[in-house]
C-alpha cells in the first residue's frame, strides 16, 4: 500500500510538471503558441523576448505554483501515520517527487513531450526543500548572468551548484551547525538524473555558446543596448 501510494504521488507530481506554464499562459494570454516563436523554447526567457513581461511573469506564477503543489503535497502524504515506520527521510521523497515534476516539465506528456527546462521549477522546489542551497544557488545564478549577460551560463552553473552545494551544505551543516540531514549520499543521487535533464536541455544553448550564436539577455530594449 505504502509503494502503492508512493508511486501515485510521483505520477500526480510528473502530471503537474507537465502542465507548462509557458505554453498556457501564452495561449491565454496571446492565443499563440510559444513552441512557434523565439527559439522555439517553451520557458520563460523565450516568453519574456517574445510577449513581454506580463506574459513572463503570469508564465513565473504558475511555474512557482506547480513547485508548492508538488512539495507541499508531498510533504502532507508522507506525513501520513502509514508512513511513521519508513526509513526513508522526507527531505528523499520531496526531492524525489520534484524530479518527476522537473521531468514532466521538461517532457510533458500532454504536449508531445516538448517542454522548458526546468529550472525555474526546480529552483522553486529547492527553495521549499533546502533554503539554504537555494540561496547558494541564487546568488551564483545572478553573479553569473550579471558578469555574462547569458541565462543559459547562469542556468548551467545553477544546475552545477546543486550538485556541490547540497553535498557541501547538508554536510558542513551536520558537522558544525547541528543539522539533521539523512541519506545525503540518497540526496545527491536523486539530483544528478535531474542535473543531467536540465544541462541536456540547454544542448541547444551550449552550441550556440560555442559558436558565439547564443543571445545575451537585457532587461532593457534591445536598441539600448551597449
Amino acid at each position: 500500500m505504502k509503494i502503492l501510494i508512493l508511486i501515485a504521488v510521483f505520477v500526480m507530481s510528473y502530471i503537474v510538471g507537465s502542465l507548462n506554464s509557458a505554453i498556457i499562459c501564452t495561449y491565454i494570454l496571446k492565443h499563440k503558441d510559444i513552441r512557434n516563436y523565439g527559439s522555439f523554447n517553451a520557458g520563460l526567457t523565450n516568453v519574456y523576448r517574445c510577449f513581454g513581461p506580463f506574459a513572463a511573469a503570469a508564465t513565473m506564477v504558475m511555474d512557482l505554483m506547480k513547485g508548492v503543489i508538488v512539495v507541499f503535497g508531498t510533504r502532507a502524504v508522507y506525513s501520513l501515520d502509514i508512513f511513521a515506520d519508513c526509513t526513508l527521510d522526507s527531505l528523499s521523497v520531496c526531492m524525489i517527487s520534484s524530479l518527476f515534476a522537473v521531468t514532466g516539465h521538461c517532457f510533458p506528456v500532454f504536449y508531445k513531450f516538448r517542454g522548458g527546462k526546468g529550472i525555474l521549477l526546480a529552483a522553486m522546489c529547492m527553495l521549499l526543500i533546502d533554503p539554504v542551497v537555494f540561496a547558494l544557488e541564487a546568488v551564483t545564478f545572478v553573479i553569473t548572468v550579471a558578469a555574462t549577460k547569458y541565462i543559459s551560463i547562469g542556468s548551467l552553473s545553477a544546475c552545477v551548484g546543486y550538485i556541490v552545494y547540497t553535498l557541501l551544505w547538508q554536510n558542513l551543516s551536520n558537522a558544525y551547525f547541528g543539522g539533521n540531514y539523512e541519506n545525503i549520499g540518497i540526496h545527491v543521487l536523486i539530483i544528478i538524473p535531474m542535473f543531467i535533464i536540465c544541462v541536456g536541455r540547454h544542448f541547444s544553448n551550449i552550441k550556440h555558446l560555442i559558436s558565439g550564436e547564443e543571445k545575451k539577455f537585457y532587461f532593457h530594449k534591445k536598441g539600448e543596448e551597449e
